[in-house]
């Protein structure tokens, strides 16, 4: 969380690497004029974007799943593969509506 100078708070972690991983990153660190330091920090942010993605993405399908449930509604695979070949055509094209 930002302080009110807009620094994010920051606190130390200790992470034990394999050398041959520490190596590399040193490695990495030089050929990118980059801190061995701003490449963890940068992957890190990185799997968490990836994983809060796909964290998104399974909520969205749980979600989905209980709506279907509930509603019988959906649209089946080849109306999505037609309706995906009319959008190469027309990018306008709607969608079919679900169904039961």
């Amino acid at each position: 969380m930002p302080s009110a100078l807009g620094k994010s708070q920051t606190s130390t972690v200790t992470l034990k690497l394999d050398t041959t991983y520490r190596d590399r990153l040193k490695s990495l660190a030089v050929i990118k004029k980059r801190t061995a330091h701003y490449l963890m920090k940068e992957a890190i942010e990185r799997y968490l974007q990836a994983e809060e993605a796909q964290q998104t993405i399974l909520s969205s399908v749980d979600d989905s799943v209980a709506h279907f449930e509930t509603t019988g509604l959906h649209i089946t695979l080849n109306e999505v593969q037609a309706w995906a070949k009319e959008v190469k055509i027309n990018r306008n094209a709607q969608l079919p509506a679900c169904h039961t």
